[in-house]
């Protein structure tokens, strides 16, 4: 098995080279998109990487956190991708925070075993664990989250509610949320590459949505073709209930957890909040 990851981070680079190390087996490769809000000198190392495995994205973007921003990142990176004409079984979207749970010899095998399926969490909208009328406050009205700013767009779409101006959802299409995180295969993120572009329905309409990297990719896929070789698991430890962060930054009590998990990957994992969880899975589970 040949891997591609897509890895999106703005902070701690040691942890990314960590990340990539830990994930090199010779034959995958990388591609990284850094923040445009910070400097991407500290994550540009090269004597960390394998010549020719590891791509740093030329465009960068100002993320913010529930904006459109967050899938034109992930284009980019696709973008990326397929301009080098590397060719693989699976590409994973990782944050730079992500750390495996299982070797690159386990990992390959399961993939090897599941050769086909495409990994990605989604469910039907409306979805009652959203707030926000189930989730369709993400959809009906007009975010200017990337323009604005959060407090800003949330004024503005208090407006929007009291004045009564709701947004008509694309017509032949079923909108779907779940995680941002996902494992797909190599023609499914190409048909992504080539039907996600400005001037589509979709994708034009999600440019003005709440969090799109948790229905975007989802939308796209359940309505197409592939719909029948999405398998609803993304293969990620991540804990939504235990805070204080959410998700919670894992630390070393976390760490039978992750190693009784049968995920692949987990997130997320801060060093300057907790090394020892890292250090133990490199220790442990990972040799």
């Amino acid at each position: 098995m040949k891997f591609a990851y897509l890895i999106l981070c703005h902070k701690n680079p040691s942890q990314l080279a960590d990340l990539i190390n830990t994930l090199q087996d010779g034959s995958n490769y990388f591609f990284v998109h850094v923040d445009n809000k910070v400097d991407i000198v500290p994550f540009v190392k090269k004597e960390y990487f394998i010549p020719d495995h590891v791509f740093f994205c030329n465009e960068r973007v100002k993320v913010s956190w529930g904006g459109f921003s967050q899938i034109e990142v992930t284009m980019s990176l696709i973008r990326l991708f397929v301009k080098t004409g590397v060719k693989v079984d699976y590409v994973h979207l990782l944050s730079g925070q992500d750390f495996p749970l299982k070797t690159n010899s386990v990992i390959n095998d399961y993939f090897e075993r599941h050769n086909g399926l495409n990994f990605i969490n989604y469910f039907p909208m409306p979805y009652q664990n959203w707030s926000g009328n189930e989730g369709m406050d993400r959809l009906t009205y007009k975010w200017l989250i990337d323009e604005s700013g959060y407090e800003r767009a949330c004024f503005l779409v208090e407006v929007q509610k009291q004045r009564g101006m709701t947004r008509v959802y694309p017509p032949g299409f079923e909108p779907y949320g779940g995680s941002q995180w996902w494992s797909l295969t190599d023609d499914c993120v190409r048909f992504i590459e080539q039907n996600c572009v400005s001037g589509t329905s979709l994708y034009d309409f999600y440019r003005n949505t709440y969090i799109p990297d948790e229905m975007f990719f989802q939308t796209i896929l359940m309505n197409s073709f592939f719909k029948k070789s999405l398998c609803n698991d993304n293969l990620r430890y991540i804990d939504w209930e235990k805070g204080p962060e959410y998700p919670h930054v894992l630390r070393f009590d976390d760490f039978p957890l992750l190693e009784s998990s049968p995920c692949l990957y987990a997130r997320k994992f801060d060093d300057t909040i907790d090394i020892e969880v890292r250090t133990a899975l490199k220790n442990k589970i990972l040799i």
